[in-house]
């Protein structure tokens, strides 16, 4: 190889490192202004400035728009949840826990705590995210697995709820995802640190609203 390839080889190398570096900007600081205000609230050129560009086409360079760079964050941080989730679910399959209700709660938080843990405000964008369903569609990228959804997951809640009505079984379900979204989410707004003991308090707490009897009232409900 001459030395003008290898001129050509390395500033291709560095721009494409900066490019990698200027999208990681983009992404971290919008998902602390969503995290915050929610991404309905937050301008592409709030995010511009947050991220120190001075491009004013910035995001449409990288993400084609500012959707598609909500669409970007979610691939870029499910990636490493999903993977922390799949680890969990090893876990519990060789310690022949998928039925138990404090191991399915755990499946569900854990990874979110670890993301919390590592200082990213994923989680805080999802809560906002979850707070209206048809934005959380809209921004929802096509070719990915909503976790919060997947069959997996409802198998594994139904097999520990198993001697629950499923019109029950389901408001539980529904319930807790919010609920951890909703406080986990609280928590890392506030940047306080999620002791394991304030965390394996709040699962105590999710287990019990999980698995509490049905009451006779409730019951009497549903007959109707």
């Amino acid at each position: 190889m001459t030395d003008a390839p290898r001129t050509v080889e390395r500033a291709n190398t560095r721009k494409h490192a900066t490019g990698e570096t200027t999208r990681v900007a983009l992404l971290e600081a919008a998902e602390q202004l969503f995290a915050t205000r929610g991404p309905d609230a937050v301008t592409s050129r709030e995010i511009q400035l947050a991220a120190g560009q001075s491009n004013s086409s910035v995001i449409g360079y990288h993400f084609g728009s500012r959707d598609g760079l909500i669409r970007a964050l979610i691939e870029y941080r499910l990636a490493d949840l999903d993977a922390d989730r799949q680890a969990v679910l090893h876990q519990m399959r060789a310690d022949g826990t998928e039925a138990d209700p404090r191991a399915v709660v755990w499946l569900i938080v854990r990874p979110l705590a670890n993301s919390i843990g590592a200082g990213q405000m994923f989680v805080p964008f999802l809560a906002r995210l979850s707070e209206n369903p048809e934005a959380r569609t809209e921004y929802w990228p096509q070719h990915l697995d909503d976790p919060w959804s997947s069959d997996r997951m409802e198998e594994l809640v139904e097999a520990a709820l198993q001697d629950l009505p499923e019109r029950v079984r389901r408001g539980r379900t529904f319930q807790l995802y919010n609920s951890v979204l909703n406080l986990l989410g609280s928590s890392a707004r506030t940047t306080h640190r999620i002791s394991e003991a304030q965390l394996h308090n709040y699962v105590d707490g999710w287990v019990g609203m999980l698995t509490a009897p049905i009451s006779y009232e409730t019951r009497g409900l549903l007959t109707e």
